[in-house]
């Protein structure tokens, strides 16, 4: 699933996996739970999840900690709050998407997973 970037955000029209932004004094997997009901209106099982990955990307001064988890486990039906397009995809249309270049390591490394399960 990937989600567009509101028009009125920065990097408005671009495409991104769904989440968001860790509040102070927020666990990591609080923040998720958080982020996809306030964005998708779903609720996670956090011991339903699997860890990707993650790494640091610099935006100007700014480093940025992004963490990467996958699930086919929530409870309700998925509906854009925030005026945001999501598209179920599979992984080789992505690239027919103007997607954030944050996201190109995990892109990649989904690609790897899925070259390496077709052998």
């Amino acid at each position: 699933m990937i989600a567009s970037r509101p028009y009125n955000k920065s990097f408005g029209g671009f495409y991104e996996f769904p989440g968001g932004k860790v509040k102070k004094n927020e666990f990591l997997l609080e923040a998720l739970k958080r982020e996809l009901m306030e964005e998708l209106s779903v609720r996670i099982n956090v011991n339903k999840l699997i860890f990707l990955c993650s790494y640091q990307i610099k935006r100007g001064r700014k480093k940025i900690d992004l963490n990467f988890f996958s699930t086919n486990n929530w409870l309700g039906k998925v509906k854009a709050l925030e005026k945001q397009e999501v598209k179920w995809i599979r992984l080789c249309e992505v690239k027919n998407f103007k997607m954030l270049t944050s996201n190109k390591k995990i892109i990649d490394l989904l690609n790897c997973f899925l070259i390496a399960s077709k052998n």
